[in-house]
């Protein structure tokens, strides 16, 4: 999977690679990397200026943050090898990731959510797709057989009308939703 420098450097900054070990920083939260990104843009500065081998204190002088420190930026940046591991294995599973910078990040997720939509979203199928809306299903894990029919019936419904449902495909109504929208 090929991606961008900034791409490279917003997935080293906010995603999890896997379990993490003790110890290990916290990736950003979407609010800790809005704030972040917002001062690299008010500074000039994209996220691949990062990965450049600078001088991480110069690049980062004036940035100052109650819960993400230089520190924290320099570990998560470390993560390359992990990165490249990921990358494969997602790859290999069919899954694709895209950025807020990329050109087809939903842009009704940015216009609503701002520097609070998430900086990364990982899928699988037609990234274009994610542009045309859908509708989204969720509900109870532990829903009865009935509600499950019926979520199963609209799921169908909305394919039928060439839409998509979103969902988180957790057990329960989200599954009944999209497996009744792939059987139609």
């Amino acid at each position: 999977m090929s991606i961008s420098e900034q791409s490279q450097a917003v997935l080293l900054l906010t995603a999890w690679f896997s379990k993490p070990g003790t110890g290990e920083p916290k990736p950003l939260t979407p609010r800790e990397w809005g704030r972040f990104a917002l001062w690299m843009k008010d500074q000039g500065m994209s996220p691949e200026v990062l990965l450049r081998g600078n001088d991480l204190n110069a690049t980062l002088s004036g940035w100052s943050d109650k819960t993400v420190d230089t520190a924290r930026i320099r570990a998560l940046l470390e993560r390359a090898g992990a990165l490249g591991i990921a990358l494969e294995k997602w790859q290999r599973a069919g899954l694709w990731v895209m950025t807020r910078s990329d050109p087809d990040y939903p842009v009704r997720l940015k216009r609503r959510l701002k520097t609070d939509a998430p900086p990364v979203l990982f899928g699988s199928g037609s990234r274009q797709l994610l542009n045309l809306g859908g509708v989204a299903v969720v509900g109870s894990r532990d829903a009865s057989a009935e509600d499950l029919a019926f979520t199963a019936g609209l799921g169908g419904e909305i394919a039928l009308q060439g839409r998509s449902v979103v969902s988180g495909g957790a057990r329960g109504v989200d599954e009944a939703a999209m497996l009744g929208a792939l059987e139609h």
